[in-house]
């Protein structure tokens, strides 16, 4: 946007004499966020760390950092410190290494690339911590260095590849494990939370070109522009944006198509990664409803996101979606832990929270109840449910603090 053109004007000659401007103490200067430091390690016997040392040092020319100390010594270390940017854990020792690695995710911060040592042998925990816990590569003791440099190592590469890239907005994909579990309802709220209660400017965009509800949500128009830029992101600019996003609040815009069903989106294979970077630069928060049909866009949303968020239903459904979902190949910039969305919870011959759990493995970061008298309700009118206190609006929050939204305080005025 233009910035505001200060206009002085010079005073008019007059007997009166001319008072000098008055001008407020400057507001004190924001603390710098910490940096974080490349890799931290923490294993539980001294010949897994010779060997990790010997096999990581080339990756890291500042060198490599490791604590001989055990799991729970670990969590305790991290709870104290910055999060750094790679963090390897060892898990021997543990009963339940599941758990260990649940407890681990409440430790580290949004975008903390995870490995995991250990001494399990077995493929069913294997593909549970790393597609569905978000652990970035696991391997069983005893380590070599070939092990150890072929499996680690391009994943250290790329994690700090990623760290050098520029920086710029989130992206956050919202997908659900089938239609109607609430994907449109959870990622419109989500986006009103961040952009209007926590402050950051914020963009949703809907990834259906032809039937999407987002812009419904918030009482606000479609346009074409979302399809022209996925039809030639050449013409993608800072113009293009603007004059395509329709503002649904002072910090919250909304980005949503209305095609006719007779005509067919030429969706160029560059258009999510062109328009993301241009919206990147504009906004802290990029929310994408990536819905369930999973169109090549919608796809390429949840390549290129940050942050993965997968909504479910009480249902033996999703638990069979979810697993498939969670095999999808994971972009460069994302960060490995999928955040996991119960919605419509405690209805009516709903499968209980601690059953889904159970069969999953896994804890879900938010959980939504079924209301039936509020949220269609407020869907109805355009407005946001979240508005509303009560279990929907925590939920929602709840659900802003996992994929790593926080409240901005506002400044005072003057």
């Amino acid at each position: 946007m233009a910035g505001i053109r200060d206009i002085i004007e010079r005073p008019e000659q007059s007997d009166q004499p001319v008072r000098s401007p008055t001008f407020a103490a400057p507001a004190p200067p924001k603390p710098a966020a910490p940096v974080r430091d490349k890799f931290i390690g923490f294993v539980k016997d001294q010949a897994s760390a010779a060997v990790l040392h010997k096999a990581l040092t080339a990756a890291f020319p500042q060198g490599v950092t490791f604590h001989v100390v055990d799991f729970r010594a670990a969590l305790t270390i991290l709870q104290g410190m910055t999060t750094p940017e790679i963090v390897l854990v060892d898990v021997s020792g543990e009963d339940q290494p599941i758990n260990a690695m649940m407890d681990l995710a409440e430790v580290v911060e949004p975008g903390t690339a995870v490995l995991a040592i250990g001494e399990t042998h077995n493929v069913n925990f294997y593909r549970t911590v790393t597609k569905g816990m978000g652990v970035r590569e696991y391997l069983a003791k005893p380590l070599t260095v070939e092990a150890v440099q072929k499996n680690f190592l391009e994943v250290t590469k790329a994690e700090l590849e990623a760290a050098a890239a520029p920086r710029g907005g989130r992206v956050v994909a919202v997908a659900g494990v089938r239609g109607g579990v609430g994907t449109s309802t959870i990622a419109t709220n989500l986006a009103w939370m961040i952009g209007t209660e926590m402050h950051r400017h914020t963009v949703l965009v809907d990834s259906d070109l032809h039937t999407g509800t987002v812009a419904l949500g918030l009482d606000v128009k479609h346009d074409k522009g979302l399809c022209t830029a996925l039809e030639t992101p050449e013409r993608v600019d800072h113009l293009l944006i603007e004059r395509s996003t329709q503002e649904a609040g002072e910090r919250l815009h909304v980005l949503a198509a209305l095609e006719g069903l007779s005509r067919d989106v030429t969706y160029h294979r560059k258009g999510a990664a062109t328009l993301l970077q241009a919206l990147r630069a504009r906004y802290n928060f990029v929310v994408a409803d990536a819905g369930s049909k999973l169109t090549p866009f919608a796809r390429d949303l949840l390549y290129l996101a940050h942050q993965r968020v997968i909504v479910l239903d009480p249902t033996l459904v999703s638990i069979r979606n979810l697993e498939r979902m969670l095999e999808m190949p994971t972009g460069p910039l994302q960060t490995p832990r999928t955040v996991l969305a119960l919605n419509l919870a405690g209805g009516a011959g709903a499968v209980s929270q601690s059953y889904l759990e159970q069969q999953l493995g896994l804890r879900f970061d938010a959980v939504v109840p079924e209301l039936p008298r509020v949220v269609p309700k407020a869907t109805q009118y355009g407005r946001p449910a979240a508005e509303l206190r009560g279990p929907f609006r925590t939920a929602i929050l709840k659900l802003a603090n996992a994929v790593g939204a926080r409240l901005v305080e506002e400044a005072p005025a003057g």
